[in-house]
């Protein structure tokens, strides 16, 4: 039996027994918690009572209203994250700054992530700030979660939330708890644990779904110290479970070869932020450390899979004036280590089950503004090393810079385009496939991306009514990923090399944005054109990309004037795609409505009701980034699933 110590349960159980005292300090604002998208082209916000509107439970209701971000496989450990159609192994994730690293298994997910936690999620999809770290060659995802402070109302010291759901579809049941606090003026405390458990779901049409039964266990304890002077200091252990008697290729319901196994995915990220800001335009220094561990143990195969990350991050932010020139400038340094283990109980394990890669970057980015106009530019340094056991070592170094502009031409119009460039040297292989005999290529390159972006955003007052903003945007992009590494699993021995040609992703993404009193409703599109390294058709390829047909979301969330009353609803809408590879289908396009309302009544403060329905008409389909949908079947996704969802703070 292998056996793992649980630190974060046992830090969960003592901080249980804390009795936080109240104190009479008057209480320092509370900042709105808010999850928001950054791209060139503007931002998408969305607060944190529209996830709890929406009943959010995963990845894909996290993103549900967003037409450039795709998330496919159905259920949550199958689920993967597409960013211009690109995979989320090419992009740089962090949670509350520690690095996802690590591709376990190519049938399931690796990001594991709890939506009730969060705080804010920023998302960096155009050319990659030399701050952005290492590896982002589709962009960058950063997860950040809440602190005690975000869910203390004004006046108090001490409070608790707890929340119950059920969701339809799945037939499932969650529930979840939070005891937080301040001590002093500064320091808050927080707790956090939360259940959910769910049956095989309904998708569309009305048939079970099978192996999709699922528990999850989600666990957070943070210290986070704010405002003490001229410090911040954020602690945080985090723990997320996953575990069903799935099928072992879990987005491949229909495989030929297909078994079931009961398995469970770990997530324990332990993290430390300190931010020192003394009343210097010089000096804002910001130090994170981190330790990730990604876990998969599949117990009737006996088989064990780990990624764990350990690194960090030192940065220094300056301001200051050249002439009529303002500089914002960071330069920093960043490194991780990490190391993969793939344990067989059955067999004994040679050197080549285990892999290690190391990076160190040094970087600077300067974002500089001269009247109406903004020039950013910034490098980065990697210097890489990985060992590959018995197959070799690689080494090496590159420099990426990047080069990115915004004119503001008048009021309302402000064009910007964009250049830049990522690297990824520092790469181990998908763990579950490792052990056996590998041979790596003798002339094997690092990653190299080019990304280019150019775009034009207006915003105007007073347009359709008094008192309304009018917000348009529109951007294309192109981004080509040169020497992709690829790994050969069936050749004797397994061969790791570079693809010859690039990996090409190019499109466009438009947006218009109505706001009016309660009322805010924005329509959404984006056009992505996935291309293989030969130029053909990408349709889909495993940590490479997947094709989407062009996408238009309509989200519209309406305040009903002198109600404790919310209403909303989501349109999503997939044209269908006919540009795939030779010989594979085409991918039917769908259409499908969400609902939702939520109560806050003012007599009862702190209490919530929420009412979703997700795929409200019953839609039988499956997500274009899902797949072998290419090859005529695919995960489908859950019907109509009503939620209903009740929280109280006190």
């Amino acid at each position: 039996m292998h056996l793992r110590l649980r630190p974060l349960t046992l830090a969960l159980i003592a901080a249980g027994t804390l009795s936080l005292p109240a104190h009479a300090q008057d209480p320092k604002p509370v900042e709105t918690v808010t999850v928001t998208a950054d791209s060139l082209q503007g931002k998408i916000a969305v607060n944190a009572e529209a996830l709890e509107a929406r009943q959010a439970q995963d990845l894909e209701d996290m993103f549900r209203d967003t037409a450039s971000i795709n998330v496919g496989g159905g259920i949550g450990t199958g689920q993967k994250v597409y960013l211009r159609g690109v995979e989320d192994t090419n992009l740089n994730i962090t949670v509350d700054g520690a690095a996802q690293g690590g591709y376990l298994f190519h049938h399931q997910g690796r990001l594991n992530i709890e939506p009730e936690l969060l705080k804010r999620v920023g998302v960096e999809s155009g050319p990659a700030s030399a701050d952005s770290g290492p590896g982002a060659l589709g962009g960058s995802v950063r997860f950040e979660t809440k602190d005690a402070q975000d869910m203390l109302r004004a006046g108090q010291d001490i409070g608790a939330r707890f929340s119950a759901g059920h969701e339809s579809a799945a037939n499932a049941t969650s529930g979840s708890s939070a005891v937080y606090g301040r001590l002093g003026e500064s320091l808050g405390i927080l707790a956090y644990m939360k259940g959910r458990n769910s049956d095989d779901y309904r998708h569309g049409g009305g048939d079970l779904q099978p192996a999709t039964a699922s528990q999850q266990r989600s666990y957070l304890v943070k210290l986070s110290l704010l405002e003490h002077g001229d410090h911040d200091v954020r602690v945080s252990a985090e723990r997320r479970t996953d575990e069903g008697d799935y099928f072992i290729r879990a987005h491949m319901p229909e495989f030929s070869r297909q078994s079931q196994s009961y398995q469970e995915t770990e997530r324990e990220t332990f993290s430390f932020q300190h931010r020192w800001a003394p009343d210097s335009n010089w000096i804002e220094l910001t130090t994170k450390l981190y330790q990730n561990t990604l876990d998969l143990d599949r117990i009737e195969s006996q088989t064990f899979s780990r990624s764990r990350n350990i690194g960090g991050d030192i940065r220094n932010r300056m301001r200051f004036n050249t002439g009529a020139l303002q500089h914002d400038l960071t330069a920093g340094i960043d490194m991780f280590e990490q190391k993969t283990d793939n344990i067989d109980y059955e067999e004994a394990n040679g050197p080549n089950s285990q892999d290690k890669a190391r990076n160190i970057g040094v970087f600077l980015q300067d974002r500089m503004t001269i009247s109406d106009l903004g020039i950013a530019w910034g490098a980065r340094f990697d210097d890489y090393h990985t060992d590959y056991g018995q197959a070799g070592e690689i080494d090496g170094s590159e420099v990426s810079p990047n080069l990115q502009l915004s004119y503001q031409a008048t009021d309302n119009l402000r064009l910007h385009a964009g250049y830049g460039e990522a690297v990824r040297g520092a790469k181990t292989r998908e763990v579950l496939l490792t052990g056996g005999a590998v041979a790596v290529d003798k002339d094997l390159k690092p990653e190299h991306a080019k990304q280019a972006e150019i775009g034009v955003e207006w915003q105007g007052y007073g347009m359709l009514a008094e008192q309304d903003t009018l917000n348009l945007a529109l951007t294309g992009f192109n981004t080509q990923i040169e020497n992709y590494q690829a790994y050969d699993r069936h050749s004797d021995p397994n061969y790791l090399y570079n693809l010859e040609g690039d990996v090409t992703s190019q499109g466009v993404e438009a947006s218009v944005n109505w706001m009016l009193k309660q009322l805010d409703t924005r329509l959404s599109y984006s056009y992505v054109d996935m291309e293989d390294e030969n130029g053909d058709p990408l349709g889909d390829a495993m940590a490479i990309g997947a094709s989407v047909g062009n996408t238009w979301v309509w989200d519209t969330q309406y305040q009903l004037v002198d109600t404790d009353v919310s209403l909303g609803y989501t349109l999503t809408g997939v044209e269908r795609l006919t540009d795939v590879p030779e010989g594979k289908h085409e991918k039917p396009g769908y259409v499908v409505h969400d609902v939702r309302a939520q109560w806050q009544p003012a007599a009862y403060q702190g209490l919530t009701v929420s009412l979703a329905v997700n795929n409200l008409l019953d839609k039988e389909y499956s997500e274009h980034s899902s797949f072998t949908l290419n090859s005529g079947s695919s995960m489908p996704e859950p019907g109509r699933d009503v939620r209903l969802g009740m929280s109280y703070s006190f």
